[in-house]
């Protein structure tokens, strides 16, 4: 199924009225993402009111609508996509098959994994076109390699919120980048104040473990 028809299929089973976290699961999208880079748009459609925890909600239709006019699909791990087609695919192809924003999320991983390299990108042919089944296979490898040696940080003795926060800044790590306190709010739809808290309270149990 096509990523952008995918999309109108998960949203139609949402409620009438959705918070920017239930977007996000079914969109593929980070909770952050979808805060940062949709909701802060003129022509997203405006919030409606606010549900549990004082989320705010949007309707579901017109955002349904707002995502069919921007060709807006399901962002897709690579082991989710079920594609046997053997064909040869564009950057464009690649992108829409895998629910990318663009091909420029194509050229990254082309740039960052040359021909040479240990993980090269599968290379285009003269025709500028790539195997879509080695790019796949390219696209599963790539998410189900660890990017970190180090294994996941301990949780014992850890409140439900605080394994929470492990796992966020886990993940975060083996991006090779450092959890903020902006993303961490984001994420858990909580005030900054309460995630800096959340942090520094992370840092001082992860000093009192013996090591």
């Amino acid at each position: 199924m096509d990523t952008r028809e995918l999309l109108q299929e998960r949203l139609r089973a949402l409620p009438a009225r959705v918070t920017v976290a239930q977007l996000a699961g079914a969109t593929g999208r980070t909770v952050a993402y979808v805060r940062k880079f949709w909701v802060p748009r003129p022509d997203f459609p405006p919030t409606v009111g606010t549900g549990a925890r004082g989320a705010k909600e949007f309707d579901r239709d017109p955002v349904a609508d707002w995502c069919r006019t921007k060709d807006i699909g399901v962002q897709l791990r690579a082991s989710e996509v079920g594609d046997e087609r053997r064909d040869r695919v564009s950057t464009n192809e690649i992108a829409a098959r895998l629910g990318l924003r663009n091909r420029s999320a194509v050229h990254h991983h082309i740039r960052s994994h040359p021909l040479g390299s240990a993980t090269p990108y599968p290379p285009a042919g003269e025709d500028g076109l790539r195997d879509w089944q080695e790019v796949l296979a390219w696209h599963r490898g790539h998410e189900e390699t660890p990017r970190s040696k180090p294994g996941p940080s301990p949780t014992v003795g850890l409140t439900a919120r605080q394994q929470q926060v492990v796992a966020l800044r886990d993940k975060a790590r083996s991006e090779g980048r450092a959890l903020t306190a902006a993303e961490l709010a984001a994420e858990l739809d909580i005030h900054p104040d309460s995630a800096r808290r959340l942090l520094r309270q992370l840092e001082a149990a992860s000093d009192e473990t013996p090591s």
